[in-house]
């Protein structure tokens, strides 16, 4: 018997939308992350990064189908001057927001924890003035194990 993906296992699409507004929520008043934050002006942000987080973790292509796809997403993040603090931030807000949503298993937290600071690190390779985001990236999956691809 195989385990259900991460998205299934963690809720599915409420769950995620959830995790995603608490994030959100913790990022805008966080004495790091609130100036970034403050500048979100698409009121959707919060069902696309649920989306984006969803789809990565085991559930429906809704993002890479209906959004930016992955190659979009990073291109959102790339050039900001993503600094070590922010990114320590960032993933302290995400643990805290799935500590607060989701099923209180440590697998499931240890694993959604090195899947953020993975996709940090992700964003941080984008950081630099000059960089480009290749196109048409294909958008990354993680199960229990990590990357899947």
């Amino acid at each position: 018997m195989s385990r259900p993906s991460i998205f299934e296992y963690a809720g599915g699409a409420a769950a995620f939308r959830a995790l995603a507004a608490d994030f959100h929520a913790r990022c805008v008043v966080d004495p790091e992350l609130e100036h970034p934050f403050s500048h979100t002006t698409d009121p959707h942000h919060v069902d696309h990064l649920a989306e984006y987080w969803g789809e990565v973790l085991g559930g429906p292509p809704v993002y890479s189908a209906e959004r930016i796809g992955h190659s979009g997403m990073l291109d959102i993040h790339a050039r900001n001057g993503m600094q070590p603090p922010l990114v320590a931030a960032f993933v302290r807000c995400f643990d805290e927001a799935v500590v607060a949503q989701l099923p209180a298993d440590p697998s499931l937290r240890q694993t959604l924890h090195d899947y953020m600071v993975w996709a940090t690190t992700e964003v941080m390779w984008y950081d630099a003035k000059d960089s480009v985001v290749p196109s048409a990236l294909p958008m990354p999956r993680w199960d229990w194990s990590g990357p899947a691809t």
